[in-house]
């Protein structure tokens, strides 16, 4: 009978260790999720703090097309275009419009959609991607009113806009 209590309290003590073991491993492994997670949120912040823009040009031509030129005026590479968005508000109606980069002629205009689509100079070093320094030289082939204030934003939410010269 006095065999079996200390192997009671052998196993007793074996089982405290083990979950003393799980609870200090899951304890750390959480805290290094969270150490990698507030890493990549500054790595983002920094990012977004060397990013910034400047919409340099804006004309609205005869007919329903837009022609906008944007410089990256910052020390970030945007690397993702297709990211980029592009916001136009009217004149006459409080609803903005929402353009997505796209490819071809642009005279898509589905469910408060457009597409913009994009030119630039002719790129030598990272080619795709909108270096500092380079301008965007944009258009809209169809905008279904008369606009008023265009608004360019970068995938790490940086902003500009311009009002629309006439």
């Amino acid at each position: 009978m006095a065999g079996a209590i200390i192997i009671a309290c052998a196993i007793g003590i074996l089982l405290l260790v083990l979950v003393g073991y799980v609870l200090v491993g899951s304890t750390l492994s959480s805290a290094n999720i969270i150490a990698s997670a507030q890493k990549d949120m500054a790595i983002k912040k920094e990012a977004q703090m060397r990013t910034q823009i400047d919409v340099t040009y804006t004309n609205k031509d005869s007919g329903y097309s837009l022609d906008f030129d944007v410089q990256n005026t910052g020390n970030e590479i945007i690397t993702n275009l297709d990211q980029v968005g592009v916001v136009v508000t009217s004149t006459s109606s409080d609803i903005p419009i929402y353009f997505k980069k796209g490819t071809g002629d642009g005279n898509t205009y589905e469910n408060n959609q457009g597409i913009w689509t994009a030119g630039g100079v002719p790129e030598v070093i990272h080619p795709g991607q909108w270096d500092p320094g380079e301008v965007l030289y944009c258009g809209i082939n169809y905008i279904p009113y008369e606009p008023k204030v265009i608004y360019v934003f970068t995938e790490n939410g940086v902003t500009d806009s311009q009002t629309v010269a006439w």
